[in-house]
């Protein structure tokens, strides 16, 4: 069933959008952040400042009380380079990094050990990502639902093409009653920095878990603490490894946890060069216009330069959660 809206969000019942003056902390139950401002409703002058501060603070200290299952890799992107045909040609440092590590996840294990694939993608937009798991896993996807806060006018179409999605209306605050039975796999791609109430969204899954017996693999991209220079003004907040620990801490002893970095200082200097500095600081034009050719290929050796060297502050995360496991696959 496509373009489905959860009852609670009629449209006379809808949540009105977030007031553009939120001067309040918040009280850590519900968010990983200290504060919640949101960047993405528009920010008045010193609300822009106390953004920058409280988000600085935010990150501070990111490798004090970590969550002792969390396993901290590099992303070394094995076979990337075959794949790299397969993303898109100008897209930013952290989604390019960020597809390449889609498509290089091991999907023959991972299918092996789920059976068939029921993901579940909270933040889903246009279900882009749906159709990128299709592909990467060789059309082994047995299902997709994807959520998102507001509907696109893609998802009827996308729906006709590919009969096993569907694409539901709702805040990720309230998914409970929308994750189908069997659902195991769940995925965010750079959507947790937009929810009011991220812990408030993952324990909502850490309860349908503790419910299901079979294995359940969670994969979450998201921005790092490096990228608030770089993105600025985008979405509540960034992550590190100290909060991420808030969300780990979630999930039982059993769960087998990996946090991989995705992208180092070669991918920060060119992320600033083609898309903070021209786009967000001079703003000569509203989108990037560049020699894609040429970023391409400055791109992919900066990709190559940072696999190389250990980094811990990369441009995103990607959060592995492996749990009620019966065969190890990272």
């Amino acid at each position: 069933m496509i373009n489905q809206k959860h009852d609670k969000y009629s449209n006379s019942q809808k949540q009105p959008a977030q007031n553009k003056v939120m001067p309040f902390f918040t009280t850590g139950i519900k968010s990983s952040s200290v504060h919640n401002y949101n960047a993405d409703t528009g920010l008045g002058f010193f609300q822009k400042l106390f953004y920058l501060f409280l988000n600085f603070l935010n990150n501070s200290f990111p490798y004090t009380n970590l969550d002792k299952k969390i396993s901290i890799r590099n992303f070394n992107g094995a076979d990337w380079e075959r794949h790299w045909d397969k993303t898109y040609k100008n897209s930013s440092v952290g989604r390019k990094l960020s597809d390449l590590f889609w498509w290089t996840l091991p999907w023959d294990k991972i299918i092996s050990e789920l059976g068939e694939v029921n993901v579940f993608d909270t933040g889903c937009g246009s279900g882009g990502y749906g159709i990128r798991l299709f592909e990467a896993s060789q059309g082994r996807i047995s299902s997709y639902t994807g959520i998102d806060a507001k509907p696109k006018p893609n998802w009827a179409e996308l729906g006709q093409k590919y009969p096993n999605f569907r694409l539901l209306e709702s805040k990720s605050s309230d998914i409970s009653p929308l994750i189908p039975e069997g659902t195991n796999m769940f995925i965010t791609q750079s959507a947790i920095e937009h929810f009011d109430t991220d812990l408030l969204f993952f324990r909502q899954i850490s309860d349908y878990v503790k419910k299901t017996d079979g294995p359940i693999i969670q994969v979450h991209i998201f921005p790092a603490g490096a990228s608030l220079p770089l993105y600025i003004f985008h979405g509540i907040r960034q992550y590190v490894p100290r909060t991420i620990s808030k969300i780990t801490r979630l999930f039982s002893n059993s769960s087998n946890i990996f946090l991989y970095g995705l992208g180092g200082s070669a991918g920060k200097k060119l992320q600033w060069k083609y898309f903070t500095w021209p786009v967000l600081i001079s703003r000569k034009f509203s989108k990037p216009t560049f020699d894609a050719d040429l970023y391409d290929k400055e791109l992919k050796l900066a990709i190559k330069h940072d696999f190389n060297r250990e980094n811990k502050s990369p441009i995103f995360w990607a959060l592995i959660i492996h749990s009620n496991q019966k065969q190890k696959i990272w």
